[in-house]
């Protein structure tokens, strides 16, 4: 349960309160009781997003606290096509889109286990199960009473989470029309940058602190260059936004997926083709 912060209520050091889409922790006491903790840099330390903020604030990996067992979210969200969730803990991933507050389904529910399938049979009987952290949809038809339930769901003492969740219209990068290789080609890279540290000391030893970590992605694509102006347009207006972003549809390129911010190289080739260089940075 997060308290709410309440004006006037007494606290005491290390005491956390929910405020906007913020828990604080009371880093000092005294504090002024009436002082809101988002006015008080002083005595209040933002320490994560509230559980109900979590999946839509910036950083993927900022999930959920405390929550065991299932973890719901339901969301009216029209003229949309798609969605991304990131970030996932769990042994099950349940969406339904419908149209409408039980109403007919638009697309096929779906439930499926959050565990890539084992490959060969000594994996199968001794290996781990690699968990899937992301999940998408395309295709959603468009309407404006569009309303999706995802529920996350584990053994009832076991964490469940999403960490960042995204709801909106998908744009192809690559168009088939060309007559040539589009799309992403060979020779994407992802790198997986570690943001942990060591902290090292006069005697040697060290300390080793963990942070978190993020994916960056560069993928050569090209597409239609008729396609062009309309996707530099949409790249300047998403500049200073985090979005989902898939190199592929198949499986085995599963890796090749982040979420950040885009920066792209723009290179016309021919009348007909245009070469881009799409550079991901990934956020924590």
């Amino acid at each position: 349960v997060e308290a709410l912060w309440v004006a006037g209520q007494a606290v005491s050091v290390g005491n956390e309160r929910n405020y906007g889409q913020t828990i604080y922790r009371c880093a000092v006491g005294p504090v002024n009781l009436n002082t809101p903790p988002d006015q008080d840099p002083v005595g209040w330390a933002p320490i994560r997003p509230t559980n109900r903020y979590a999946p839509f604030d910036t950083y993927v990996q900022t999930a959920q606290v405390n929550c065991l067992g299932s973890l719901s979210y339901v969301l009216k969200v029209p003229f949309i096509n798609g969605l991304a969730l990131h970030g996932l803990m769990g042994k099950r991933l349940r969406i339904t889109v419908t149209d409408g507050v039980g109403g007919p389904n638009l697309i096929p529910p779906i439930d499926t286990g959050l565990n890539l399938p084992r490959i060969g049979w000594w994996n199968y009987f001794f290996g781990e199960r690699t968990p899937t952290k992301a999940y998408r949809i395309e295709n959603i038809p468009s309407k404006s009473s569009t309303v999706i339930t995802v529920t996350v769901s584990a053994d009832a003492a076991q964490q469940v989470g999403i960490g960042w969740m995204s709801i909106g219209n998908w744009t192809s990068f690559g168009m088939t029309s060309v007559g040539v290789s589009s799309g992403t080609q060979y020779g994407a890279s992802a790198d997986l940058t570690n943001y942990s540290y060591r902290k090292e000391f006069e005697d040697g030893t060290f300390r080793l602190v963990t942070r978190g970590s993020a994916v960056n992605l560069t993928l050569p694509v090209v597409i239609d260059a008729e396609e062009t102006n309309r996707l530099f347009a949409l790249i300047e207006r998403l500049k200073d936004t985090p979005v989902s972003v898939f190199a592929s549809s198949l499986g085995k390129y599963r890796y090749l997926a982040t979420v950040g911010q885009i920066s792209i190289g723009w290179q016309p080739d021919t009348s007909r083709t245009t070469t881009l260089t799409v550079n991901v940075k990934g956020v924590v």
